[in-house]
């Protein structure tokens, strides 16, 4: 745990959840796991105000518990979730991808749940006022986007496991297969039962059943169809409902028996598969600053094909993608035939009108070919990139492709510590980390001429690195005494450490940003009551020139602290939540 993580913490539930609710999450931060009546204790609260404050945090994950037996008495641990408490910054990215997505009865749908907490459908619909005499359409399209939601994991059922910790919820698995036993266990039973919890693990994260959805009836007509909603997998791979006239094209839909959603479950948001959506396009927009946007569309299409089968940043590598998924999947309307030289201009073959994929009259078959020519020659550029995030798996059929996610963490990863480094330390410190992270342990003199930098100069660059953690250094003796003035130093860049010292920096910065849009508001709070008066908001002509003008300078100012605190957040996102191995690290625990 980071100590500017904590202030960071804190603000960030006063921001969402008030001052009361902060006192509890700032006690439960500093001394761990409590009981309920150490977490009175410590903030000075009533009991009423205490349970009522854990029991919004349970409501939102953000705090989960535990119970154990202490003496006669089974008492009920509480502890908090920082990771969860840091997701919230993220919240308007949410929004935007499941607005993007599923449209906007499922924003309302999202807005509702993250308003509120874990709810159950029945909730959700009471909440949004859609009741028997609602009309048919909106019922229906509520009905839709839920489904939609549920499959394409934006929200998931809350199992009373998920409010349990992680950590205890495996202790009483591993007890409960210790009791079963006749004798206390050997290290070898030990590690086979660690094993099996382990593989039970793996094997429901793997799993394509979704909790909460159920197979619904189906009512036939007199023309022996079902008068049930449906839905089938559209072009894009996503579930699309028939018979409510959502589709553009009007094409109709195959026969699919829609699942419907249980309205007693209860659904919360799934930030781990929201985290893979924002990691795509992270990786999608790598490619199109590197090469151009035609090779972002191909990127965004294999991303795209695979997302079903991609439910957290866990994964290391995507499912193969056979060329003409790519090329079926990808939008007519897209433009790629300036995106990538085909080559076909070497042949100084004169094309009829007809059979020029570039003219006006060309024929549907020409401009196909230019098309998959298009898409060919971008797949063999993406899959000879450097960075190797794409990579070609089979020859046959034209060929697969999948994406490699751990080398795509790790590129997005360096690019986003060299960028932090450039802007604290300057273009010199970038270089040299640039250099030691490409020709790994190099010594001071070699470091000098690589970056063709004075060895004064290098010198001083490397202690300023070494000194803010961004860089390590390894030291071989000589002698077998080991005596400091006899051996070799060489620097080199420990990934890891690297992190560690850039998430300490990320966590400043946004704490930074909160108490400078706490000094902003301070110093307008007069300015700031009296526009929430009940007659400045019936009649804003109240307000002099001066006072609108300051208010149209601090809605500015905030707006652009607010946009600040997004970047640093996504920095946040590409340094650590999307590595396969975050889970290993446990920097945010």
């Amino acid at each position: 745990m980071f100590t500017q993580q904590v202030d960071l913490c804190r603000r960030i539930i006063r921001e969402h959840f008030g001052p009361i609710v902060e006192k509890v999450v700032t006690a439960l931060i500093g001394d761990g796991r409590l009981p309920l009546g150490a977490v009175i204790r410590k903030t000075g609260l009533s009991p009423q105000n205490t349970r009522q404050a854990l029991a919004v945090l349970i409501q939102h994950s953000i705090v989960t518990h535990a119970e154990s037996k202490e003496g006669l008495h089974i008492v009920t641990f509480y502890s908090v979730n920082l990771k969860t408490i840091l997701r919230l910054k993220r919240v308007g990215l949410y929004m935007g991808l499941v607005d993007e997505r599923i449209g906007k009865e499922g924003l309302t749908i999202f807005r509702t749940i993250m308003a509120n907490g874990m709810m159950s459908i029945a909730s959700i619909r009471s909440a949004l006022g859609i009741r028997k005499n609602t009309k048919a359409n909106v019922a229906a399209s509520f009905d839709v986007a839920v489904n939609r939601m549920v499959k394409e994991r934006f929200i998931t059922a809350a199992t009373p496991k998920d409010t349990v910790t992680k950590i205890d919820r495996r202790m009483q698995e591993e007890a409960k297969l210790i009791g079963e036993l006749a004798l206390p266990p050997t290290s070898k039973q030990l590690m086979e039962i660690r094993r099996k919890l382990a593989d039970q693990e793996d094997e429901a994260y793997y799993s394509s059943a979704i909790v909460g959805i159920k197979r619904a009836a189906v009512d036939s007509d007199s023309t022996g169809r079902s008068s049930k909603m449906r839905v089938h997998d559209g072009p894009d791979g996503l579930p699309v409902a028939q018979g409510l006239g959502i589709y553009s094209n009007g094409q109709s839909e195959p026969e699919a028996q829609l699942d419907a959603v249980d309205e007693k479950v209860c659904f919360r948001p799934y930030y781990d598969r929201l985290d893979v959506l924002l990691r795509n396009h992270q990786i999608a927009n790598y490619f199109i600053d590197k090469y151009n946007a035609g090779a972002g569309i191909v990127v965004k299409s294999i991303l795209r094909i695979t997302e079903p089968q991609t439910r957290t940043c866990r994964d290391k590598t995507s499912n193969p993608v056979s060329v003409f998924q790519i090329i079926g999947n990808i939008p007519a309307e897209a433009q790629l035939a300036d995106s990538v030289d085909t080559g076909s201009d070497m042949f100084y073959k004169r094309l009829q009108p007809e059979d020029d994929p570039m003219s006006p009259g060309a024929s549907a078959e020409a401009q196909r070919k230019k098309r998959s020519d298009a898409i060919f020659a971008l797949l063999d550029v993406l899959q000879s990139d450097s960075s190797g995030i794409v990579a070609k798996v089979e020859e046959q059929a034209g060929g697969q492709y999948r994406i490699n996610f751990e080398r795509a963490a790790a590129v997005l990863r360096d690019r986003a510590l060299d960028s932090l480094i450039q802007e604290k330390f300057g273009a010199m410190h970038a270089r040299i980390v640039r250099v030691l992270r490409d020709k790994q342990k190099l010594d001071e003199k070699t470091v000098s001429q690589a970056t063709m930098l004075p060895i004064a100069m290098c010198r001083e660059r490397l202690h300023d690195l070494a000194l803010s953690g961004l860089i390590d250094t390894f030291d071989i003796p000589r002698t077998a005494d080991r005596n400091p003035s006899r051996m070799f130093y060489l620097w080199f860049v420990n990934p890891e450490k690297q992190v560690r010292s850039a998430m300490s920096y990320i966590f400043q910065g946004m704490s930074n940003l909160y108490q400078r849009i706490d000094h902003e508001m301070a110093i307008r709070s007069a300015l700031v009551t009296k526009t929430k008066r009940k007659d400045v908001i019936a009649d804003p002509s109240l307000l002099t020139d001066y006072e609108r003008k300051e208010l149209k300078s601090l809605l500015a100012i905030k707006q652009k602290l607010e946009a600040a605190l997004i970047r640093l957040d996504g920095m946040l996102l590409i340094t650590h939540d999307i590595n396969p191995h975050s889970s290993d690290l446990q920097l945010l625990q």
